[in-house]
């Protein structure tokens, strides 16, 4: 995960004003469930039991959210995450089409029963986010095995090597004492999920690096021996360690190890060359040298904003002093 400079792409004009679709459809929504609160608190005051969400949505027919999901919606976020999801950094396209994921859920929310959701947010471009299916929708996953020193940093010795429901889907865990609501939509949530457009993920999750024994996986950062909070919540609901993400990665660091071995040994060769008394090998060393320039210049490029897992190279070069 990589922090997003959300200004870059302007808000789709679809989104945007009360003539728009989002902006109608806002309005409808605050017609559609302020009639709901009504209802519900008129059975609450004749005695009768106040539903959950839940059974709110099998009784009644829910709202139905469109805005989103338009086309420019889609291409604004695409544009802005350069084909990426937000959370993992692969590229969606490769797996399926793009799930447009709401940072806040609209519907309703995983292990909170009276709440309607943020369904006021539901056609918010500030609220929105490209996302792969894995780490959005609620799927079994393989959990890789690692090192029993990094299971107990994750917290979750007892999750090696098994399968795993991951993936946020309506799950919005927060620190604070209060949920926000469409009446008082202004409250610290202190939300415990990370959002590459607000925060910047590298105050909450770093990468393991270990030249000797690559293995893509990516950890809470420690303050006082303590892992983040909201690195380890994000970890977990993401799914940013499962099996074939992981696998992704450590590829990935794999390419960058032999790029870097490659260097090292076209450097003492280079050095050796330009060192001689003979012109040619002196051109030679040169040429080798002019090598050297063009693999940085490849992992350079792979650390770029619009490459896959580019957090994890800049992390790797960084540990590596490449710059």
């Amino acid at each position: 995960m990589r922090r997003v400079d959300r200004t870059l792409v302007s808000a789709p004009a679809v989104l945007v004003g009360n003539k728009s679709l989002g902006g109608k459809e806002l309005a409808k929504a605050q017609i559609f469930f302020a009639a709901q609160a009504k209802a519900e608190a008129g059975a609450a005051a004749a005695g009768a039991p106040v539903p959950t969400t839940k059974a709110r949505k099998k009784k009644d027919k829910a709202f139905n959210f469109n805005a989103y999901s338009d086309e420019a919606v889609k291409y604004a976020l695409d544009k802005l995450f350069f084909g990426k999801c937000a959370y993992c950094e692969s590229r969606y396209a490769n797996q399926a089409p793009v799930d447009v994921e709401h940072y806040r859920p609209k519907g309703r929310i995983a292990g909170v029963a009276n709440h309607p959701g943020y369904w006021w947010l539901a056609m918010v471009w500030d609220n929105l986010l490209p996302s792969c299916i894995d780490c959005n929708r609620r799927r079994w996953q393989d959990l890789p095995k690692f090192p029993d020193s990094l299971a107990q940093l994750l917290a979750a010795p007892e999750m090696q090597g098994v399968k795993a429901s991951l993936g946020k889907q309506d799950l919005f865990p927060i620190a604070g004492a209060a949920r926000a609501t469409a009446d008082f939509p202004g409250i610290d949530e202190q939300p415990d999920l990370i959002n590459p457009c607000v925060d910047d993920p590298e105050d909450y999750l770093v990468f393991h690096i270990d030249r000797g024994d690559p293995l893509g996986l990516v950890l809470p950062t420690l303050k006082d021996d303590i892992p983040s909070r909201r690195g380890l919540t994000s970890i977990h609901v993401y799914g940013l360690n499962r099996l074939g993400l992981v696998q992704e990665r450590t590829r990935a660091l794999r390419k960058l190890d032999f790029l870097s071995r490659l260097i090292d040994e076209i450097g003492k060769i280079s050095e050796t060359l330009l060192a001689s008394p003979d012109p040619k090998n002196k051109t030679m060393g040169a040429r080798l040298d002019l090598l050297v320039n063009q693999i940085l210049d490849e992992i350079r490029a792979m650390a770029g904003p619009d490459q896959p897992y580019s957090s994890l190279v800049r992390a790797w070069s960084k540990a590596l002093r490449i710059n």
